[in-house]
C-alpha cells in the first residue's frame, strides 16, 4: 500500500483487515469491485477512474449503479459526476519525472516525439502518422520510445529538447496525462494534441495547441529558437501547477478527504 499522507504508527506492518472505519482506502478499477460482496476491510473505500471512456467506459457505466459501494468516486467524467452524489472531480495528470527540479534541462536539441508501438487508440495512430511524415521529410525530430528508439529514463526524451510532440491517446474533455505534465516540468514546449479544454488547466501560451494532423505538421515546421524563448516564461510559470498535478497519490488522498491542495 502507498501512504501519501503518512502511515499511522498503529498500522505499521498491518493488513487491510486492520484498517478501521475512520480509515480510507483508494482502489483502481477492476470489474470485480462492482460485484464482490465486500472489500475485506472496515475502511471507507473510494475508487479513482484515471483512464478515458475509451478504456474505462465499462466502469463509468457500472458506477451509475454501483456508486453506493464507494465512499467517493474520483473521475473527470462530467456525465457521471452529474449522475451520482459522491463524485469528485479529479484530473489524472501524474508524472514520470518526479525529480524534475534537479534535472539538467540545458537545451541541445530541437524536438522529440515519444511513442510506443501501440495502435489501438486514435492518438496512437496519429503519433505513428506524424512519425512517418517526420521520417519521410527528414525533419529535425528525434523519434523515441518503444516504437522507435527505446530509452530507460523519461527525462532523456524531454530535458535536452526545446519542443516535444505530445499526443494523448485520445482527445477527451478534462483528460491529460504525464505526457503533457512531464514536458512542462522539463522546460520543453509541448506541441500538443489531446484535451480540448486544456486551457482550463494550463496557460496555453507556453504550448502549441493542435487540433489535427495538419496542425501538428504546421507546428513542427514552424519550430525555432526564437519561438521557444518566447514561450519559455509561460512554460516555467506553469511548473508548480504541473508538479501538483503530477503528485497523483497525494491529490487523490486530499480529494477523498475534501481537502484543497
Amino acid at each position: 500500500m502507498i501512504w501519501p499522507l503518512g502511515q499511522p504508527e498503529g498500522l505499521r506492518g498491518g493488513t487491510l483487515s486492520d484498517l478501521g472505519p475512520d480509515d480510507h482506502l483508494i482502489v483502481f478499477p477492476r470489474e470485480t469491485l462492482h460485484v464482490r460482496p465486500g472489500f475485506g476491510t472496515r475502511a471507507k473505500v473510494s475508487i479513482v477512474i484515471m483512464e478515458p471512456a475509451a478504456i474505462h467506459g465499462i466502469h463509468l457505466k457500472l458506477l451509475r449503479l454501483t456508486w453506493r459501494r464507494f465512499y467517493r468516486v474520483l473521475t473527470t467524467d462530467e456525465a457521471l459526476l452529474a449522475a451520482i452524489p459522491n463524485g469528485v472531480f479529479f484530473p489524472f495528470g501524474s508524472t514520470w519525472v518526479p525529480d524534475w527540479q534537479s534535472r539538467d534541462k540545458t537545451k541541445t536539441k530541437m524536438c522529440s516525439l515519444i511513442a510506443s508501438s501501440k495502435r489501438s487508440q486514435t492518438g496512437h495512430v496519429l503519433r505513428h502518422a506524424i512519425a512517418d511524415w517526420i521520417t519521410t521529410e527528414g525533419l529535425d525530430v528525434d523519434l523515441m520510445g518503444g516504437g522507435y528508439a527505446p530509452f530507460a529514463d523519461k527525462a532523456d526524451g524531454l530535458a535536452p529538447y526545446r519542443y516535444s510532440v505530445v499526443i494523448e491517446n485520445v482527445t477527451e474533455r478534462n483528460y491529460f496525462t504525464e505526457k503533457l505534465v512531464d514536458a512542462i516540468l522539463c522546460d520543453t514546449v509541448p506541441i500538443y494534441w489531446g484535451c480540448p479544454n486544456i486551457s482550463d488547466f494550463f496557460d496555453t501560451s507556453g504550448m502549441v495547441i493542435c487540433q489535427d494532423e495538419d496542425g501538428l505538421r504546421r507546428a513542427i515546421s514552424s519550430m525555432s529558437g526564437d519561438d521557444y524563448d518566447a514561450r519559455l516564461p509561460a512554460l516555467r510559470a506553469m511548473q508548480d501547477k504541473a508538479a501538483r498535478y503530477g503528485d497523483i497519490f497525494t491529490r487523490a488522498a486530499q480529494a477523498v478527504l475534501g481537502q484543497t491542495p
